[in-house]
């Protein structure tokens, strides 16, 4: 993993499939995956806390079911 965090980059992440042989679908669904992967660690990160007027939980604000 190129990272401390041990996230994968984007050329990582598309190598676990070793056929490297992807269409549309794959290509999306990885996409997707990726996306999820990061934003989790970005809030893992930051914890729960929010720096402001706000209250609740970061994850509250950004669902990954947003990603799709």
């Amino acid at each position: 993993m190129s990272n401390d965090n041990q996230i994968p980059t984007a050329l990582e992440f598309l190598h676990r499939d070793e056929s490297g042989v992807f269409n549309e679908v794959d290509i999306t669904q990885a996409m997707i995956e990726f996306a999820k992967l990061h934003v989790e660690a970005a809030l893992t990160a930051v914890g729960n806390e929010i720096i402001g007027p706000a209250a609740g939980s970061v994850r509250d604000i950004y669902s990954l079911n947003s990603i799709k």
